[in-house]
C-alpha cells in the first residue's frame, strides 16, 4: 500500500458497537507514526485547515467543560466545521460504559449540556465505549480483511480497492496498515462508489488518523442519510468512534485525536 493510507486491514465497515457485558476504564494512547498515515492531494491544504479549526476557541471551550464533567479523556479537538464554528454546540450523556458527545450547531451558542439542546440536531457524534476485554474491542470494529478475487479499481496514490457488487448494493474496500476502508453505494439508486472512494484517498493524504492497538475501520456511504460517515478504531479495550454526515468532518474530527 501506498504510505498516505497506512492505516491497515480491509472490509465492509460496521456502522454498530455491540454492546459490552463489563465496563473496563482506561486506554493506552497511542502514539503517531508517519508510517500510519493517510493523506490527500485534491483537497484544501493542511495548513489552511488546521489553523481555521484550531483558531477557533468555542471548542476549546467547550472541551474543557467537557473534562471537567466526564475526566481529562480523549477527545477531538477541531470541531470538523468549514464555518459557524462560534456557534457551536455540545452536550453529552453517559452510562456505566462510556459516554457520547452530540456536536451541533445553534441558532445561537448555547450553555455546555444546556437542556434545550437535545432537540438541536447533530452533525456529529463522539462516542467511547470501555469493552470487558481487548479481544471484544477489536471484535466490536468489525474489522475485515481485503477480499481476494474481486474486481480490482485503481483509487489514485497508489491505493488500489476492490469493488462486490451484488444484490443492488457495491461495496468499494481498501485496507492500510491497520485500518480499513469501505464505501457503501447503492446502483439501482444510479450511485458509483469509485468517485467518493477517490476523494476519500485525498483527505487520507491529508489528515492522519489516530493509531489503533491493533483494528481501525471507516464506512462510509455515497448517500447522506443521517450520522452515517464513520470512523471507529480500538485503542486495549478501549473503543472509539466518530459519526458526522459529511466524511471530511469526521476525517477532521479523527484526525484531530492522533495529535
Amino acid at each position: 500500500m501506498t504510505a498516505c493510507l497506512l492505516i491497515g486491514g480491509c472490509s465492509k465497515l460496521s456502522t454498530n458497537s455491540k454492546t459490552p457485558s463489563t465496563s473496563i476504564s482506561s486506554a493506552t494512547k497511542v502514539s503517531n507514526s508517519a508510517k500510519e498515515k493517510m493523506s490527500s492531494s485534491s483537497m484544501s491544504s493542511k495548513t489552511s485547515s488546521v489553523k481555521e479549526d484550531t483558531t477557533d476557541s468555542r471548542i476549546q471551550e467547550l472541551n474543557q467543560r467537557l473534562s471537567m464533567a466526564i475526566g481529562t479523556t480523549k477527545k477531538p479537538t477541531v470541531d470538523g466545521l468549514n464555518e459557524n464554528h462560534n456557534r457551536l454546540n455540545m452536550h453529552y450523556i453517559s452510562n456505566a460504559y462510556g459516554y457520547t458527545v452530540y456536536y451541533s450547531v445553534g441558532a445561537t451558542a448555547k450553555e455546555f449540556n444546556a437542556n434545550t439542546l437535545a432537540s438541536e440536531t447533530p452533525y456529529a457524534t463522539f462516542n467511547k465505549t470501555a469493552y470487558v476485554s481487548t479481544a471484544a474491542a477489536v471484535t466490536a470494529v468489525n474489522h475485515h480483511a481485503q477480499e481476494t478475487g474481486l474486481p480490482v479499481i485503481d483509487l489514485g496514490s497508489g491505493v488500489q480497492g476492490t469493488i462486490d457488487r451484488g444484490a443492488g448494493q457495491a461495496y468499494l474496500t481498501w485496507q492500510a496498515g491497520r485500518w480499513s476502508v469501505t464505501v457503501h453505494a447503492s446502483p439501482v439508486m444510479g450511485q458509483d462508489p469509485v468517485a467518493m472512494s477517490k476523494q476519500l484517498v485525498a483527505l487520507f493524504n491529508q489528515y492522519s488518523l489516530p493509531i489503533p492497538s491493533q483494528v481501525g475501520a471507516g464506512n462510509f456511504d455515497v448517500t447522506d442519510n443521517g450520522l452515517n460517515q464513520t470512523i471507529t478504531w480500538q485503542e486495549g479495550a478501549i473503543l472509539y468512534k466518530i459519526s458526522a454526515r459529511s466524511a471530511e468532518t469526521a476525517i477532521k474530527m479523527a484526525s484531530s485525536m492522533s495529535r
